[in-house]
């Protein structure tokens, strides 16, 4: 697969992680941390630790993707970073700010601090201690502000990812002929070709 392949497979990977950490945050948020939630076993019919442990997950996808996208576009990053671009507080620059501090923060509420539930259970009920608190709501709002600026980042870039799913998927695609090409050789299939 060449380069923009995978760069369209890691954007996929990217949004489908984001998805499921937005979601399951959401639904934490609302259904597990607010208010007479923060003493719920259960949001929508699904278990706590269930919700904790996508929601982790998938971030460690998200994080380990993010890594990922800004080294293979790390240029386009750079410029971002040390202002090439001509307003001084651009949408990107706040991305990239909401999203460190998110995972930050929730990586610290998460490994660092005491009463966080493990990944294997059991699910810790109860309002958070105090500095663990108020880690648990810097990520929130971290991570709503993100949100947005998330939803703007992609799209500006959807057009690339449906088009670029339509270009690998289509029988003509240099993807699908090279794919096709291994598996008509002998080679590609665990044999030697037969000769004298």
């Amino acid at each position: 697969m060449e380069r923009r392949g995978w760069n369209l497979l890691l954007d996929w990977t990217l949004l489908v992680g984001a998805l499921a950490t937005f979601t399951t945050g959401l639904v934490l948020l609302v259904g597990l941390h607010m208010g007479r939630g923060a003493f719920a076993a259960s949001a929508l019919g699904v278990g706590k630790l269930v919700w904790l442990n996508i929601h982790r997950l998938s971030a460690v996808l998200v994080v380990a993707g993010v890594g990922t996208h800004a080294a293979l576009h790390w240029r386009a990053f750079r410029g971002v970073l040390v202002g090439r671009t001509t307003r001084i507080i651009s949408s990107e620059r706040i991305l990239y700010a909401a999203f460190l501090v998110a995972a930050v923060s929730g990586l610290i509420a998460w490994l660092v601090l005491e009463g966080s539930s493990p990944l294997l259970g059991p699910a810790l009920t109860g309002r958070a201690s105090g500095a663990r608190h108020h880690w648990i709501d810097t990520h929130h709002i971290a991570s709503l502000v993100s949100l947005g600026f998330v939803v703007h980042h992609v799209g500006h870039r959807g057009r690339f990812l449906v088009r670029g799913i339509g270009r690998l998927l289509s029988p003509g695609s240099p993807a699908r002929r090279a794919s096709a090409a291994e598996r008509a050789t002998p080679a590609s299939r665990g044999s030697t070709p037969r000769g004298g």
